[in-house]
């Protein structure tokens, strides 16, 4: 089977290295820095062929692309910048990849990668009809939104789709901007007690997801990507310190105080510390959804490489 795969970020590369093992793997990138240097020998190294495609631009190439495969995967999209620069990345590429889809290749199933903070909090379900009484807040939001309703409306009777919406995403390559600081903040021997905690997801669950989602190739599918369980943020700290060798200092930090503290890049995220997303069909594609410590481990271990290459560089 022919699998393409739209961008080269940590997620990506984790769900890229699952389905090379028993399929032909496709990934694309528009540029490379350090990080991404190194996500592409990963890849490499495990038969996944890589190729600098910019889809606004080379619309062409991407139609002989999406012709020649059976399933398109859209890991594409931002979490901050100016709304022009959301739009594009949010709602434009993926009106693209589906229409091109529609034109050249209605029989492929695409799998379109979205967010899971929509405005509400608590206990989250499954909405009934795609993004009814949901609020979203932030440019972010309301992008993430509209990319999946366009993408919905022009699969509709069209070919099949599956719009995947990831809690907090972990995993051995994760260099977000938010692992990046936990890791520097372990390396100074602090460890914030914080009392925070979200929905996690690995990246390993979503590409073991996705190899369960590409034999049941459903019509049409929107659900959270997630655990069934919250962890502390406190957990990830502990984890990195093992991992790390650190002797480290516990800080009670109120909520108040990390939400100022922190990048305005994952700020407004933090009101969704403690709601709880339904995970009823993630658990029916993976039955075992358990918190995986070792990748968090192997993480602070991976971005302490990257330390020592001097290429820590959010990503």
């Amino acid at each position: 089977m022919r699998i393409f795969i739209t961008s080269l970020g940590f997620i990506a590369t984790h769900v890229a290295e699952i389905l090379s093992s028993s399929n032909e793997v496709i990934l694309t990138y528009r540029n490379l820095n350090p990080v991404k240097k190194l996500y592409k020998e990963i890849l490499e190294e495990k038969g996944v062929k890589l190729i600098k495609l910019d889809i606004l631009t080379e619309r062409d190439k991407l139609k002989e692309e999406i012709k020649k495969s059976d399933v398109i995967i859209n890991f594409i999209g931002e979490i901050s910048g100016d709304e022009r620069t959301l739009y594009i990345a949010n709602v434009e590429i993926p009106k693209i990849i589906a229409m091109t889809i529609k034109e050249v290749n209605n029989k492929a199933l695409f799998i379109h990668t979205s967010g899971s903070t929509y405005g509400i909090t608590g206990e989250v379900k499954i909405e009934k009809e795609l993004g009814e009484g949901f609020n979203p807040q932030t440019p972010f939001e309301i992008t993430k939104l509209q990319g999946e309703k366009e993408v919905y409306s022009i699969a509709k009777g069209n070919f099949p789709l599956v719009i995947l919406r990831p809690t907090l995403v972990y995993g051995k390559y994760a260099a977000h901007i938010q692992f990046v600081i936990m890791y520097r903040l372990v390396k100074m021997g602090i460890i914030p007690k914080t009392g925070i905690s979200f929905m996690p997801i690995s990246a390993n669950y979503i590409g073991k997801m996705i190899l369960e989602l590409i034999k049941e190739k459903p019509e049409l599918l929107y659900f959270y990507a997630t655990e069934c369980e919250p962890v502390s943020l406190d957990s990830f700290f502990e984890i990195y310190s093992k991992a790390l060798g650190k002797k480290t200092i516990k800080i009670p930090i109120p909520k108040g105080i990390v939400k100022s503290a922190l990048p305005k890049e994952i700020r407004s995220l933090i009101r969704y510390e403690g709601t709880k997303y339904d995970c009823s069909i993630a658990k029916k594609l993976l039955n075992d959804l358990k918190f995986n410590e070792n990748e968090v481990y192997q993480n602070a271990l991976f971005l302490k490489e990257l330390d020592k290459k001097k290429i820590l560089i959010p990503t």
